[in-house]
């Protein structure tokens, strides 16, 4: 039996944060595109995006804005949660999570 996903509606989200994972996992799907490539496809700088795969703690950042990551996501032909994918979630965790927000709320 395949599993249901709910998707997040990215119209909340005006920030993703950005990680070694997410450094790693971008690597990954660039694959064999140049960073020149990518840069130019997506609409920002080699720099931009170097610093996104391999910048330290001092250069990489710890988000990046919803119009870049989306912008590098169409660059790639992939859609956002292949880059993120936690903005996809199993109904069961979702379930769940909503459950233990909703035993956790004070009714006055």
């Amino acid at each position: 039996m395949a599993k249901e996903v709910v998707l997040v509606d990215i119209s909340y989200i005006s920030r993703f944060a950005w990680n070694e994972q997410m450094a790693k996992r971008l690597r990954e799907m660039r694959g064999k595109m140049s960073r020149d490539a990518l840069a130019v496809k997506a609409g920002c700088s080699r720099a931009f995006i170097h610093n996104l795969e391999w910048g330290n703690a001092a250069n990489r950042p710890e988000s990046i804005d919803k119009k870049d990551a989306l912008a590098i996501c169409q660059a790639l032909e992939i859609p956002i949660w292949q880059l993120y994918p936690a903005l996809a979630l199993d109904v069961d965790n979702l379930q769940k999570i909503c459950s233990s927000l909703l035993t956790n709320v004070n009714i006055m």
